[in-house]
């Protein structure tokens, strides 16, 4: 079953890329968001599995990891290794998708509006002007 989870998520890498760039254009980190349509597509995931399904690094994942977990984005669950060494986790998101990218989708919404405030008072200054 986790081959097929791999295969589904390497069949569609432009619709994948093209979402990390969307993520990216409304204020999400990329590897950050690389990671959550990882957890998207995949469900729970370890560091390891990450890694291989981002195309990132140890380090970057990490820095994602933490930052999801820093907002909520994400759940920790520890897996029990039974041997000695650093402990393993697996990671989810804590919720739907799209709820979790809500909040940057309103910031950008917000920032929209004032500029078309702006646009709006500037071209009401720009005709005071020109009589």
């Amino acid at each position: 079953m986790r081959q097929e989870s791999v295969n589904s998520f390497a069949a569609s890498d432009d619709s994948i890329d093209e979402m990390v760039l969307m993520l990216a254009n409304v204020g999400i980190a990329p590897n950050v968001a690389k990671v959550l349509v990882a957890l998207r597509d995949c469900g729970f995931q370890s560091s390891v599995e990450l890694q291989k399904e981002c195309k990132l690094r140890q380090p970057e994942i990490s820095v994602a990891i933490q930052r999801l977990l820093a907002d909520g984005s994400i759940v920790i669950e520890p897996l029990n290794s039974g041997g000695r060494g650093r402990p393993r986790h697996r990671y989810s998101l804590n919720g739907e998708f799209v709820t979790i990218i809500q909040p940057h989708i309103e910031v950008v919404l917000k920032q929209i509006n004032k500029l078309e405030d702006n646009l709006s008072r500037l071209d009401d200054v720009l005709k005071d002007l020109s009589q």
